[in-house]
C-alpha cells in the first residue's frame, strides 16, 4: 500500500529562531498544525520567510494586546519580525483559500502579510483570540471559529475541485507534472489553472513547485543530510548544479550550507510535539 504523503513542513526560521517552539499536528479541515513559540533573546529579530505554499496565521500575544498576522503563500523569499517578550500562537493552514477574509482575493493575499485585527470581516474572531492565555484554549477557540467559515464554503464545487487536486499534488510530493493533472482529474490545464488562480492565486505548476520545496525541506530538517546527490535525484532535479541553483533561489544559502545551519542549531531538538 502507497503511504499517504502529508504536508507538515513549518517556515523553518520559526523553530530555528526560538528555543520553546512546540506544534501540535491535526491534519484535517485544512489545517495542518498549532504552534507557539516565543522570543527571549531580549531584542526583536527578523526571520526568513521561505517560499511556502502553505499560509500561516500568527497570533502575535505582547503587553496584553494581541496582533494578528496572515502570511501568504510566500513566492519569493521575505522577511517576517518577531517582538522581543512577545508570545506567538500560530495556525499552519494547507494549500487553500482563507475564506474568511472577505477584503482580500486570494491573489491579493499571495506574497502579503495582512493584518487581520483591523478587518471588519475578522475583527470579532481577533476578539476572541485575544482572550486566550494559553495553547489549549487558542487551539479550541480557533477551531470553533474557523468551523464557521468553512461551512460557508462547503458547497463550493471549484473549491472542492481545488481541495482534490491540491491533495493530489501533496501526494505527489509535487513531483507532478501538469499534463498528470489533466489526465488524473480529467480537466484541461486552462481550467485547472483557472480554478487555481481563483481559489489560491497562483498556478498550480507554482503550487507543485512550493510544495515539492517544503517536502525537500522537511527532509533536510529531518537532518536527512548524508547524500545530498540521491535527495537531488529523489525531487527530479536534472543533477547537482540544478538542485543547488533552485534552492539558493529559494533560500539563499546551497543546501550543504542549510543542512550545516539546521544541525548547528539543532533544529530537531527545538521542535518539541504536543
Amino acid at each position: 500500500m502507497q503511504k499517504e504523503e502529508k504536508l507538515i513542513s513549518i517556515q523553518p526560521y520559526f523553530v530555528l529562531g526560538s528555543d520553546d517552539f512546540c506544534q501540535h499536528i491535526l491534519i484535517e479541515n485544512g489545517i495542518s498544525h498549532f504552534f507557539s513559540f516565543s522570543n527571549k533573546s531580549g531584542q526583536d529579530i527578523t526571520v526568513p520567510l521561505l517560499v511556502d505554499g502553505c499560509s500561516n496565521l500568527i497570533f502575535e500575544y505582547k503587553d496584553n494586546s494581541l496582533r494578528t498576522h496572515l502570511i501568504g503563500c510566500t513566492v519569493e523569499k521575505r522577511t517576517f519580525s518577531v517582538k522581543k517578550d512577545a508570545q506567538y500562537f500560530g495556525v499552519r493552514l494547507q494549500p487553500s483559500v482563507t475564506k474568511f477574509v472577505k477584503e482580500y482575493s486570494p491573489k491579493e493575499i499571495i506574497g502579503n502579510i495582512i493584518i487581520l485585527d483591523e478587518l471588519e470581516s475578522t475583527k470579532e474572531f481577533c476578539k476572541k483570540m485575544s482572550e486566550q492565555k494559553d495553547f489549549d484554549s487558542r487551539m479550541k477557540t480557533f477551531l470553533e471559529e474557523y468551523s464557521k467559515f468553512q461551512e460557508e464554503d462547503s458547497d463550493n464545487t471549484k473549491a472542492n475541485l481545488f481541495r482534490q487536486i491540491s491533495d493530489l499534488i501533496i501526494q505527489r510530493k509535487g513531483i507532478v507534472k501538469i499534463s498528470e493533472l489533466e489526465n488524473l482529474s480529467g480537466y484541461s490545464s486552462r481550467y485547472i489553472n483557472k480554478i487555481f488562480e481563483n481559489e489560491l492565486g497562483m498556478s498550480a505548476k507554482q503550487l507543485c513547485n512550493s510544495v515539492k520545496f517544503q517536502f525537500l525541506l522537511g527532509d533536510l530538517n529531518k537532518g536527512n543530510m548524508e547524500n545530498l546527490t540521491s535527495i537531488a535525484s529523489e525531487y527530479n532535479f536534472y543533477d547537482q548544479a540544478h538542485f543547488i541553483h533552485e534552492f539558493k533561489e529559494f533560500t539563499g544559502k546551497t543546501p550543504k550550507e542549510y543542512a550545516n545551519e539546521v544541525e548547528k542549531n539543532k533544529y530537531i531538538d527545538k521542535l518539541k510535539n504536543i
